[in-house]
């Protein structure tokens, strides 16, 4: 599973999250008071068109999917803890590729615990059942229909601030379970060695030098640890990844914030066939309310990610997002994103290279706190130096929604 499939979604949910401070109260929905909880459940339906199905450079093919996206949230009204449970679904339905429909749903139960007036631990359990389309980078080149996975994962984080000191520290852990896909022409290919298990740790010190702003230290350990050996190299993947980053992090207002970090990342292959990658790490965040009526948000980062290419090692990712959110009336939202990544493929004898820009636009209207309708366009390309490892994408959706 590539852990970030693209630069897009991210951008999207980053001015979504915005949209709550853009959007007016009065177009908000109430949920329904069920005990000590408040429930929100939702439904979109969406009818999308695209004019590069599997993502091809040449040869594309056209597609128009219907979308069903049930969801339920429902949020505990207690005095001082919080608990947060969620179930999403997305349903596409292919009307020229049926092979390709997929139904994808996310479980979630998370929250807040008020251990003391300083200490708050951030507990959270999920379970995912995915999908990744054909032509995503990691899906066997031969396949005849998206890759399906289960993610099972767990993690913790405690919070504790005295004073100027704010300390962190959190662990989590996720299994991922990929299944056999079946390849053009016939048969299945089994995608076993793609299964793994993945273990989190991190810890940070930051200190309020002055109002609002703080300076930190932070870092990580990942652990990936493959159920089987990669039959493309003959060798497991198993490998550790270790980051150290310090930065900055100001927030002027309660809607407001903007932080900054940069160091070093490695990653360690226990088998000496992939060697070893490493490079300077680097992390932003931006959310910016310029105004009561638009939001600003941006994402920075350099990472490692986990690949299936048999001529490498992994990936070192740049990657930048930057979205806006604006209320052009109480009731009508406009959108808009932009997002860049580029991928090195280190290690072994790769020497690929991808670079992918995307652009999104959007407009919902809500016709009160319960009906809304929406209409969105998104753009990707990706340039590569691998022959026929290129494409570009035009896809154009429209959605009603209900809320309650």
């Amino acid at each position: 599973m590539k852990i970030v499939w693209g630069s897009l979604v991210a951008v999207a949910a980053l001015s979504v999250a915005g949209a709550a401070h853009a959007q007016s109260k009065d177009y908000q929905p109430n949920g329904a008071r069920v005990g000590s909880f408040t429930v929100f459940p939702s439904l979109t339906v969406g009818l999308e068109y695209t004019d590069n199905a599997f993502l091809e450079d040449t040869n594309t093919e056209d597609d128009t999917i219907a979308r069903v996206r049930p969801g339920i949230l429902a949020r505990s009204n207690f005095k001082r803890h919080e608990v947060v449970a969620s179930l999403t679904g997305n349903a596409a339905f292919h009307s020229t590729n049926s092979d390709d429909n997929t139904f994808d749903y996310t479980a979630r139960v998370g929250g807040t615990i008020e251990a003391t007036r300083a200490l708050r631990i951030l507990p959270e359990v999920s379970y995912r059942a995915g999908s990744e389309p054909r032509g995503d980078n990691n899906v066997n080149n031969l396949a005849a229909e998206p890759s399906t996975f289960d993610v099972m994962a767990g993690k913790a984080k405690a919070i504790y601030k005295a004073g100027r000191v704010t300390l962190e520290a959190g662990a989590g852990a996720a299994y991922s379970d990929f299944n056999d896909i079946a390849i053009t022409g016939g048969g299945n290919a089994s995608q076993d060695d793609r299964d793994r298990l993945r273990v989190d740790t991190e810890a940070k010190v930051a200190y309020e030098f002055r109002s609002k702003t703080d300076v930190f230290v932070k870092g990580t350990y990942s652990m990936f640890d493959f159920d089987n050996v990669d039959p493309t190299v003959g060798q497991k993947r198993d490998s550790d990844v270790f980051s150290a980053t310090a930065g900055v992090s100001h927030r002027p207002t309660a809607r407001t914030e903007a932080t900054i970090g940069a160091g070093y990342i490695v990653q360690n292959f226990d088998n000496n066939a992939f060697g070893s990658v490493d490079g300077f790490a680097v992390n932003g965040v931006l959310a910016w309310e310029v105004t009561a009526l638009t939001t600003i948000t941006g994402l920075v980062e350099r990472r490692v990610d986990q690949t299936t290419d048999a001529n490498a090692s992994s990936e070192l990712v740049w990657s930048g997002r930057l979205g806006v959110r604006h209320q052009l009336r109480r009731n009508v939202v406009l959108g808009a994103g932009v997002g860049y990544s580029n991928r090195l493929f280190e290690g072994r004898t790769s020497n690929r290279e991808d670079d992918r820009y995307e652009a999104r636009a959007q407009a919902d209207y809500y016709i009160n706190r319960n009906f809304s309708v929406g209409a969105q366009y998104r753009f990707a390309r990706r340039i590569s130096n691998l022959a026929g490892n290129g494409f570009s994408e035009n896809r154009v959706q429209a959605t009603v929604t209900a809320r309650f």
